[in-house]
């Protein structure tokens, strides 16, 4: 018998996993210490935490394999995409039209003051059009993580997960559609340029939808039980976002959709724990920590200008389109500015987007999604503090109640 039967041979062979489940301990330490000392959203300590420790750090924690950081990002961005669509009320649209004008307003202004400032900046027509149609999203893991460790309530809250709600819908449905013509650019026939979208959002709509009906069956025998019901759920997420990835679909649409589905079926809206269990909010922190080891702040090297441009003039489209209408939605101006302030994050969704688009056009990935990616990391860092702020100066916190 030698030696290396019975004792681990060195340099230690050390499992990537190994490595992340040291970053969550330390994550969720940083990130409590920060909300009880600093009054800050953990979910700045998990995303800084993944960001100082990983590749674009110093990085002390080596590169995760894509398929294992993709999965724990689909998952968990699924739970809180459901999670999103199953508190809004897509009734309150026909209610107050002028809700539905300011969202459709903010996405539209959103895609062409950044599409205007990069053909300013001679980026190709059809790229400014991609990343212009990113840049509508709203990150709903920032918005509903913020909203439910803040325990927020109002009507600022209400439109932010709404208007969350529908730029990413918004953002997906034209992303693809540019994404399509990016194809046509390259050779592609017509046939295969227009079929892929059409595919993607009638197939996304077809299984949301066989997804929700699904789902009010099963809350209808196990909704008493929430334990249960919260495992049964947790698993049909899975299997909604691993079988969307299958059928080449949009997982983001499918569980949003999804959502909004179940929650229009029903008169009055339920709750349900928290990321629907300690296994999905156990997701959600991997997914933030994920996302802070796959950072890359290169773009900022070297396009230092672009970034901070692209970064003010989507905050000042989101801000101004909500102020503009404000009075005719039924908000006061402090709503308003607080509102145009929350919708400004950017996360998980226009991150998988990026990346999406690099896989299929590397020249992409290497210029503007660079430039993109910059603009992400750094509006996920102060996404939390900035929808926490927001809510706070409206009011709509409980430590700022009366």
């Amino acid at each position: 018998m030698t030696w290396s039967a019975y004792l681990p041979i060195w340099p230690l062979s050390i499992s990537p996993a190994l490595w992340l489940a040291l970053t969550l301990v330390v994550a969720v330490l940083v990130g409590e210490a920060l909300m009880r000392y600093l009054r800050l959203p953990r979910i700045v300590g998990y995303i800084g935490i993944g960001l100082l420790l990983g590749p674009g750090g110093l990085a002390l924690i080596p590169q995760l394999p894509a398929t294992e950081w993709r999965l724990v990002v689909d998952l968990a961005l699924g739970i809180l995409l459901f999670e999103l669509g199953s508190k809004v009320n897509l009734r309150w649209l026909k209610a107050n039209p002028w809700i539905a004008g300011t969202s459709l307003l903010e996405a539209a202004a959103t895609f062409f003051v950044v599409y205007g400032l990069l053909l300013w900046f001679d980026i190709a027509g059809v790229t400014a059009a991609v990343v212009a149609t990113i840049a509508i999203a709203t990150s709903p893991a920032i918005v509903v993580r913020t909203v439910t460790e803040s325990r927020a309530q109002g009507q600022v809250t209400d439109r932010l997960l709404l208007m969350t709600a529908l730029n990413c819908i918004y953002a997906v449905i034209f992303h693809k559609l540019a994404v399509a013509f990016m194809h046509g650019e390259t050779g592609t026939s017509f046939i295969h340029t227009v079929l892929p979208p059409l595919y993607l959002i009638g197939g996304s709509a077809a299984l949301a939808w066989l997804f929700g009906i699904t789902f009010e069956r099963i809350h209808h025998h196990l909704g008493q039980h929430e334990e249960t019901f919260s495992f049964v759920l947790f698993g049909m997420i899975a299997f909604a976002t691993i079988m969307a990835a299958t059928l080449k679909l949009s997982p983001i649409l499918v569980l949003l959709a999804a959502g909004l589905i179940t929650r229009y079926r029903r008169q009055r809206s339920r709750t349900f724990p928290p990321h629907f269990g300690s296994a999905g909010a156990v997701l959600v922190v991997l997914m933030f920590i994920a996302n802070g080891l796959a950072a890359d702040l290169s773009g900022l090297r070297d396009s230092a200008l672009l970034v901070l441009l692209l970064i003010m003039a989507r905050a000042i489209a989101k801000s101004l389109s909500v102020l503009v209408l404000a009075h005719y939605s039924g908000i006061g101006l402090r709503q308003a500015m607080a509102l145009g302030v929350a919708l400004v994050p950017m996360s998980s969704v226009a991150l998988l987007l990026t990346l999406d688009t690099a896989v299929a056009f590397p020249a992409f990935g290497s210029g503007m999604g660079l430039v993109l990616m910059s603009c992400i990391v750094i509006l996920e860092l102060a996404g939390p503090i900035i929808v926490q702020a927001a809510l706070r100066a409206a009011g709509e916190t409980p430590e700022t109640k009366i």
